[in-house]
């Protein structure tokens, strides 16, 4: 997120000064009250934003870059910052998550009786991990690990998995239920944060003319009081195969429609369409958008498959593509639960040991906000530019 100007001066309290006690506890219980979080919580992150509102506001609902202390939000304003940086470029962030909100609501742990809140929004990821790449497979299959447990998102979309990388990924991220789409060769598999998320029930729906083994998996689960529909699918691969990958498509889009108004349904995957695939089928349901596409269509974060940058494949030709392979539809519930915030990449980095990346692909993390928090943010960031204006016009009356 960009930032923008404080109520308080450029972006919170007064450019080199630090704010009063009074003012200090006007900034903690506006930031409380924006972002649903402790007075604690709320000093943690002014303090690490020098008491500038919006910047810890936005530092708040970033997705990526957890401090680990050992410490609590609370505790950790006084305590040196200590990250731990991975080979994916992202850090290691402890049990204690300063994300998560101490309000009413309510998430019971998937598989354990356990409730503890819930955050103020969902962050998804998505990621062909090239499974069928068996070089290096043992390394870039711990990159992949490494960066879901660093990152932690509630949900995790993963294409090209084997039985190989399906059983290492149950093993190494216990914190999440696992759940595959198949078990021989390669499949689909979904991550549930257990924390987070609750799981209720899970189909898998055979799309019956492919031959690619491909197919369906749809969970049912609540996320806090939300209720949810999450769907992973790889679609038919290669120009060849458009017309079965249109008819997956359709089946794909009429099983979103078929899902109760109540649930939030989110759809993701390695689709390996072009647009004009998408507008061939009649486009998407009502109430549905392209995440990438909601978020303003960053180019940056356009071309998921991008041989021009990724080297993984032994790609001869002269002519290199990139692609917008990997996609996200979101279908809103009724009321709205769920909107679309932001998008990055993850797996951009090289590993050590081979010097290759984690996949072919790169990952899409999307970050989820509801949206009762984009409204404060907004009506935060109108009563910014007000007083911004209110207070170029005072210092003009001064200086006139």
């Amino acid at each position: 997120m960009e930032s923008a100007p404080s109520a308080h001066g450029p972006g919170g309290a007064t450019s080199g000064q630090d704010p009063g006690p009074q003012e200090r506890r006007q900034l903690q219980l506006e930031f409380s009250e924006i972002t649903g979080s402790t007075l604690d919580q709320a000093r943690f992150y002014l303090l690490k934003n020098g008491w500038r509102l919006q910047d810890a506001i936005n530092d708040y609902f970033e997705p990526c870059e957890e401090e680990e202390t050992g410490a609590s939000p609370g505790d950790q304003a006084a305590a040196p910052a200590s990250t731990l940086e991975t080979s994916q470029d992202v850090c290691i962030i402890s049990e204690q998550d300063p994300h998560t909100a101490t309000g009413s609501e309510q998430a019971t742990r998937t598989g354990d009786s356990q409730s503890v809140p819930v955050t103020t929004g969902l962050n998804l990821l998505t990621w062909n991990i090239d499974g069928l790449d068996q070089r290096n497979i043992t390394e870039r299959t711990k990159a992949v690990c490494n960066t879901i447990n660093s990152l932690y998102p509630d949900v995790v979309f993963l294409q090209e998995v084997i039985p190989q990388t399906f059983a290492y990924i149950e093993a190494k991220c216990d914190r999440y239920k696992s759940i595959a789409s198949g078990t021989e060769q390669y499949f689909t598999a979904m991550l549930l944060r257990k924390s987070s998320i609750t799981f209720v029930s899970q189909h898998i729906q055979p799309f019956p003319t492919t031959q690619m083994m491909r197919n369906l998996l749809v969970v049912q689960a609540r996320f806090g009081r939300v209720p949810l529909c999450l769907m992973t699918t790889h679609l038919e691969s290669t120009k060849d195969h458009a017309a079965e990958r249109k008819r997956q498509l359709k089946q794909v889009l009429q099983e979103v429609e078929k899902q109760d108004q109540t649930n939030t349904v989110i759809v993701g995957g390695d689709l390996n369409l072009r647009d004009a695939e998408v507008v061939a089928v009649g486009g998407l349901p009502a109430a549905t958008v392209d995440f990438w596409e909601a978020v303003g269509s960053p180019w940056r974060y356009k071309f998921t498959w991008d041989v021009t940058k990724n080297d993984n494949l032994d790609w001869d030709l002269p002519f290199r593509p990139k692609c917008r392979f990997d996609r996200v539809y979101v279908r809103s519930s009724r009321p709205d639960q769920l909107a679309p915030e932001n998008i990055t990449f993850v797996g951009t980095d090289r590993l050590e040991g081979c010097g290759r990346f984690p996949s072919d692909h790169w990952g899409l993390l999307c970050k989820f906000v509801k949206p009762s928090v984009r409204q404060n943010q907004g009506q935060v960031k109108q009563r910014n530019v007000s007083d911004s204006k209110t207070g170029s016009s005072t210092k003009r009356a001064r200086t006139s």
